[in-house]
Formats: structure tokens, C-alpha cells, sequence
């Protein structure tokens, strides 16, 4: 089991970090060809079916919650309470519980961490790699996005589900809740199997990294649907890596949705 690091090793976190996190921040259009490559690996690693789930790009992540709404709230005209319910239970919504989300990492830190089935590293060493490679600033990110994102769609959907409110229960239980962490890993592991030289299945860290390269944090598998929103076109931290800007939206999506922070405290959102 892995005690200390060499000097070496202790110079070379910074640069993991910061590797990852320029990935982690970027705002470089997805290349959608190279998306989907990535994606007939996942599906090759971690078939869910008999067939290839179908692959929606979003530019943001506006853009899917917005799908999302369109179906949850279709013509519902002389259906039971009961058959509504039973309808929205049976969507496809953005429930991301697909394999790349849970193998992909979960089966890595497994034999890593010292809380791990066969973990190779102490727990000293484990909180000195958690606390400098894992992207807490990507994660507070998606999650400061997500809740907003989840308050607009469920005020939209207690007016439109208004007259069927077992329907909306039903969504409400089906609908993914936050969690990125599956993407907050890649810098962690990356420096785990190069630097301390992890045991680990190299198919399985080939797909992760690519997904966490390609795809970005806004990946969602679901059986039928790999759901992906595109990066920010703008993204503007402060000296503590939390979003702010002075006058102008501190992130900023293709499609306009945008929100405003000063110091990590979001203010304002513009939806399209």
C-alpha cells in the first residue's frame, strides 16, 4: 500500500490538476463526430440493449430540461389521473443511470480507495489526491445549474400538470437528481494509473477519460437516450474559481441561456 509520495510525484499533481481542469472549464464547441465515436465505445463496453441508445445533442442544458417539459406535459385530453400518472412514470427522462455512469468510475475506485474492496492506497494519500485532483470547481458548477434548472421545470410543470397532480409526482420521482461526481474523477484516476501505477482494466479507463474529454459533464445515459448539452461559450471565474462577472452573464450557453453571479452567488438567469 501506497504511504507517501516520492517528491516527484507530489510536483506532478499540479500539473494533472491543471490539465483536467482546463477540460473541466473549457468552452470549446463538443465535436459531435468525435462524440459520437466515444459513444459507440460506451455502448460496445456497456450495451444496454439490443441496440445503440439514440444519440440528442443539446446546445444546453436549458435546452434538454425545455425537451423534457414538451414531453412530460404532452395532450393528456381524456386520460384518468391514473393513466397520466402511469404515462409520465413510463418516460424516458433524464434518469442517468446507465452503466458509463456507475462502472465506468465505481469499478476503478474500487481497488484504489482505502474504503475500497482491495485498496492500494492509504487514506492519507487518498485525502491529499481527493482534495488537489478531484474537480470540486466543475461540480459546484453543474450542480449550481441543475438546481435552477430543476426550480424553472418544476414551477412549469406544477401549472401545466395542475389538473393531474399524480402525473406530476410521478416525473418528480422519475427525474435524475443532481450528481456529477461520475465526471469529478478523471485528473484522480489519471494520475493514480500513470503515476502510482493503479491496477486497473485499461478498456474501462480508455471510455472514462474519452467521455470526460468529449462529452463533458452535461452526459446523460439513459436505456434509450444518450443525452448530451453542449459546453458554455463563455465561463468567467473569480480568484476562487467560483463564477462572477461585473455586468455580464458569468456563463453563457449557445442558445442564450446564461446566468449572472458575483462570487460564486448567482443573481440573475436569462432563459431564451
Amino acid at each position: 500500500m501506497i504511504t507517501k509520495f516520492t517528491s516527484q510525484q507530489q510536483d506532478l499533481i499540479t500539473s494533472y490538476q491543471q490539465k483536467w481542469r482546463a477540460i473541466s472549464l473549457s468552452t470549446e464547441r463538443i465535436d459531435r463526430k468525435r462524440a459520437l465515436a466515444v459513444l459507440e465505445d460506451v455502448y460496445n463496453l456497456y450495451p444496454e440493449g439490443h441496440i445503440m441508445p439514440e444519440v440528442i445533442f443539446f446546445e444546453s442544458p436549458y435546452a434538454a430540461f425545455s425537451a423534457e417539459l414538451i414531453v412530460a406535459t404532452g395532450n393528456y385530453n381524456g386520460l384518468t389521473d391514473i393513466e397520466v400518472s402511469n404515462q409520465v412514470a413510463s418516460l424516458q427522462t433524464l434518469c442517468g443511470e446507465g452503466q458509463v455512469r456507475s462502472d465506468l468510475l465505481w469499478d476503478l475506485e474500487a481497488n484504489l480507495s482505502p474504503t475500497g474492496l482491495n485498496p492500494q492506497i492509504s487514506k492519507e494519500v487518498w485525502q491529499i489526491l481527493k482534495k488537489n485532483l478531484v474537480d470540486e470547481v466543475g461540480s459546484t458548477i453543474h450542480e449550481q445549474l441543475w438546481e435552477i434548472l430543476w426550480n424553472w421545470l418544476n414551477e412549469k410543470l406544477c401549472y401545466e400538470l395542475k389538473d393531474t397532480p399524480d402525473a406530476h409526482t410521478s416525473f418528480y420521482e422519475n427525474f435524475i437528481y443532481s450528481d456529477s461526481e461520475w465526471a469529478s474523477y478523471p485528473g484522480l484516476l489519471d494520475f493514480c494509473i500513470n503515476e502510482l501505477n493503479y491496477q486497473h482494466d485499461q478498456e474501462q479507463w480508455n471510455v472514462y477519460q474519452a467521455v470526460c474529454i468529449e462529452c463533458g459533464w452535461w452526459f446523460i445515459p439513459t436505456p434509450t437516450h444518450y443525452i448530451i448539452c453542449d459546453r458554455p461559450t463563455k465561463l468567467l471565474l473569480d480568484d476562487q474559481d467560483k463564477l462572477h462577472a461585473d455586468e455580464e452573464p458569468a456563463i453563457q450557453f449557445a442558445d442564450g441561456f446564461a446566468l449572472y453571479a458575483r462570487h460564486g452567488e448567482i443573481y440573475s438567469t436569462c432563459f431564451p
